[in-house]
């Protein structure tokens, strides 16, 4: 697949945008604002985040009454999947139906709750999962003791019963939420998002039918810090389906969790703790390749990630913004100055190389596709967003930038947010970073050099 680089997107901006003063320096006719003001307990300099703010008061694994009949998710791969007949490129699984009976449904994780099989103490063998029990246990307290904060974001929502056009964001947290006398998180709570932009999700755009918003895909990477666990916690591909209420959400949130996240989340308490999770690594691997349903792996015939259901629940908070946090917006000064691991092959998984090649018709390529979309979301609908960057140049308005050109692409092609992210970056990154010898010459070897220098490697964060 022909790859699209930072002169590419970068000239798609400044040759649509002569009006906004691309590549003069002059900013006076870009249009632009600010986030918002600073929100009570929000340290000096923070903002307010715009749109309505909440906190997550429980987390945790879903756990059906009925999940034969009544599974209330998503179908994540688009396809009804059958252990009698499976298709060409997927493991062995029954899909479940939901309440309307529509099949299809994803939720294989809870062949690993729902698993009987017993071990010689006459314990279950995945009973730490069970509702409950260990695993479970931990994960639904960690929402409240700070251990795993997550946040929610929801902008442009007009109408709470009915509305085709809301944006969605999740974001984790290093604040614990307020906890009442009863150990209940407390509504109103002012709480920072993460400092770390890599633990803030793309935008999305979602809409609400009869009081329930949907919205995805969306990636979804939180930090860990359980009892002796420190990690990271990756759900990719996600749909989230909550019901809003007065200053209340509760849903669910489906999507992928991969094989490789959940033994580093398990591994420790496994192997290092007494067994604290029930199970011993090998009994975790061996049902892992039995029940593992999705990023199927041709070279080995196994599936390497989970399609997995969370419950959620959350209370009206304020969301406040720092702006010290780093991002994909580039630093504008060597590029590893961040400090954080470059991110990699965020188009190398089966959802992502379906909707490439779903992208494709008889006179273009999904590249060229792809480069067409690319180039047309900034004018479309990002100007906004272009006219910060070029007023100030600053970071928070490159991240901004990066994050709508994503969400527009996504919107328009289907890939992850994780996989569009690397376009919007780079294009925000130059733009900002690169305005003055990419605008004279985006085929310049001084454009390229300034990209590779102040931004990240497109073609390895994509690894098209």
């Amino acid at each position: 697949m022909n790859r699209l680089n930072s002169p590419t997107l970068l000239v798609s901006v400044c040759l649509s945008l002569a009006s906004l003063g691309c590549g003069s320096g002059d900013a006076s006719g870009a249009a632009g604002g600010n986030r918002g003001t600073a929100g009570a307990g929000g340290a000096p300099g923070s903002s307010l985040l715009p749109g309505l703010g909440f906190v997550a008061s429980s987390f945790g694994f879903y756990y059906p009454a009925d999940p034969e009949t009544s599974l209330d998710g998503f179908n994540l791969d688009d396809r009804v999947s059958s252990s009698d007949s499976p298709a060409a490129a997927e493991c062995v699984h029954d899909d479940f139906s939901g309440p309307n009976d529509e099949p299809g449904i994803d939720y294989g994780f809870l062949d690993i709750i729902r698993n009987d099989e017993m071990r010689e103490d006459g314990k279950y063998v995945f009973g730490g999962f069970r509702e409950g029990q260990i695993v479970d246990g931990v994960i639904s307290g960690a929402t409240k003791n700070g251990s795993m904060t997550i946040l929610l974001q929801v902008q442009g929502l007009d109408d709470p019963q009915n509305d085709e056009d809301v944006r969605v964001q999740i974001f984790g947290s290093e604040d614990s939420p307020a906890l009442g006398t009863d150990n209940s998180v407390l509504s109103g709570a002012t709480l920072g998002i993460h400092p770390d932009a890599r633990f803030h999700s793309g935008e999305v755009s979602g809409a609400v039918v009869d009081g329930v918003l949907i919205a995805g895909p969306i990636d979804l990477l939180f930090p860990v810090d359980i009892m002796i666990v420190r990690d990271e916690m990756l759900i990719h591909d996600s749909w989230l389906r909550i019901e809003l209420g007065d200053g209340t959400f509760e849903g669910t949130v489906s999507g992928y969790w991969d094989v490789a996240n959940i033994r580093d989340v398990i591994g420790t308490p496994t192997t290092q703790n007494g067994n604290a999770a029930n199970f011993t690594i090998e009994q975790f691997e061996a049902g892992m390749a039995e029940f593992a349903d999705g990023d199927y792996d041709a070279d080995s015939g196994l599936c390497n990630s989970f399609s997995i259901m969370f419950r959620i629940q959350g209370l009206q908070a304020f969301l406040v913004d720092s702006g010290e946090h780093g991002g994909m917006g580039g630093s504008c000064g060597p590029a590893d100055d961040g400090g954080q691991p470059p991110l990699e092959d965020q188009c190398v998984n089966d959802a992502d190389q379906a909707a490439l090649d779903a992208l494709a018709t008889e006179e273009l390529s999904a590249a060229a596709v792809l480069g067409m979309i690319a180039a047309d979301c900034p004018l479309s609908a990002c100007t906004g967003e272009i006219g910060n960057v070029l007023a100030d140049g600053s970071e928070a308005a490159r991240n901004a930038l990066g994050d709508c050109i994503a969400s527009c692409m996504t919107e328009q092609t289907g890939l992850s947010t994780g996989c569009t992210g690397c376009y919007g970056s780079i294009a925000a990154c130059s733009t900002g970073c690169c305005l003055v010898p990419c605008a004279a010459d985006p085929g310049s070897a001084e454009c390229a050099d300034c990209a590779l220098e102040n931004c990240i490697d497109v073609n390895a964060c994509t690894g098209l």
